[in-house]
């Protein structure tokens, strides 16, 4: 994925390596935020827990629309 603007809670699949905890299954994310220290690492809700993952291994699943 581009560097882009993400809301928080858009709905991304995980595409990366695998991680410890990782079920192929179910890759779905939630976004929570970027990284201070640039654009390249993100904040995601992973099966509720709090993971750092590149933003080069996301896609959006389903983005959050603004009301």
């Amino acid at each position: 994925m581009n560097k882009q603007h993400l809301a928080v809670g858009t709905r991304l699949l995980y595409t990366g390596k695998l991680f410890e905890g990782f079920d192929p299954q179910t890759p779905q994310a939630v976004f929570l935020g970027y990284d201070s220290n640039g654009w390249t690492g993100i904040w995601v809700n992973y099966k509720g827990a709090v993971r750092f993952v590149s933003l080069a291994d996301v896609e959006v699943d389903q983005p959050v629309t603004e009301q």
